[in-house]
């Protein structure tokens, strides 16, 4: 007999799935606080598509109704909160065969990969012998602010404590605004995408062309405790990136690039160098990203751009709305 043949009762300990959290995760959770085998609870939601050995802890699952009965029957959690808090929980992919007269769960590596949660949250959580809680990075947050401590991208496995980095803080409000402001929020997280890797290519290859950043770089890693030899994390840019997303998602800006002459361009790279600080604006080689991408924007509208400006030698011609910039 297996254990998801027995009816599921609730535990006599209750425990809070943490936002973004893996059902793999919850479930060991759940089964440690009430002294059970770490994976007890995962066997007892329903069959497994394979199988359930501590190799699992850092994947995800997708559950049948059945099993998600079981899973608030155990867990005493409701299942709308259960939902809210478990990804996986949320979409299941369309055409994926899920048996319908038994329960079962379908394990799969996420991608990108679980990482561990806040620490100080696992400590709320857990407590100090209790296992990790493992987190999806997306619908998780970049930063915990409870606990002003950095999570970081996917990629990251290094927590930082942001108190003494108040600006971080504040950027990641900023950034929070800018995604919610948007009418495209996946358009704005792909621009801020890019604006971070810039910032990233400029501290890595190009710190003597700025200055100012440089040094407030090494002084916001250094009040992050990072050693000075070590390669610049994405947290210690993160706060221009944020700067460098507003400027390119600002539709005046990106019409302009799009429709002025190359000399004019110049009035866009200082715009740039000043949000950023610099006195004076930096070269911007070709190799510079910034300029890459300033080049694929203008070949995006070189089409209208060059028809516009064709008409303006017989008579002067507005740029077209902002809207066509996006």
């Amino acid at each position: 007999m297996k254990l998801w043949h027995a009816p599921a009762r609730a535990l006599p300990v209750t425990v809070r799935p943490l936002g973004g959290e893996t059902v793999i995760s919850y479930a060991r959770r759940l089964a440690e606080a009430n002294e059970l085998p770490a994976t007890a609870i995962m066997r007892a939601l329903g069959q497994l598509s394979q199988g359930s050995g501590y190799h699992l802890f850092e994947h995800d699952a997708w559950l049948n109704e059945q099993a998600l009965d079981r899973l608030q029957a155990y867990s005493g959690v409701s299942r709308p909160g259960l939902t809210r808090a478990l990804p996986a929980l949320r979409r299941q992919p369309s055409g994926l065969p899920m048996p319908a007269d038994r329960p079962a769960l379908h394990i799969y590596r996420p991608w990108p990969r679980a990482r561990q949660a806040c620490r100080p949250c696992t400590l709320r959580a857990s407590g100090r012998s209790g296992p990790p809680v493992m987190v999806r990075p997306w619908p998780s947050p970049l930063i915990c602010r409870r606990h002003k401590r950095w999570l970081g991208t996917p990629g990251e496995t290094a927590q930082y404590d942001l108190s003494a980095a108040g600006e971080v803080l504040t950027a990641d409000r900023r950034r929070t605004r800018l995604l919610a402001g948007s009418t495209d929020r996946n358009w704005a997280g792909g621009i801020f995408s890019t604006a971070w890797q810039i910032t990233g290519w400029w501290a890595d290859s190009a710190p003597d062309r700025f200055p100012v950043l440089s040094r407030r770089w090494r002084t916001r890693a250094g009040a992050l405790g990072i050693p000075p030899a070590t390669r610049v994390p994405a947290v210690v840019t993160f706060p221009e990136a944020v700067t460098l997303a507003e400027i390119l998602t600002d539709l005046n800006w990106r019409r302009h690039v799009a429709m002025v002459s190359p000399l004019d361009l110049d009035i866009f790279y200082k715009h740039v160098a000043r949000r950023m600080g610099e006195k004076s604006c930096p070269s911007w080689p070709r190799n510079d990203p910034l300029r890459g991408w300033a080049d694929w924007h203008r070949g995006k509208f070189a089409g209208i751009r060059d028809k516009t400006w064709a008409k303006a030698a017989l008579r002067p011609q507005p740029f077209p709305e902002i809207r066509h910039f996006k």
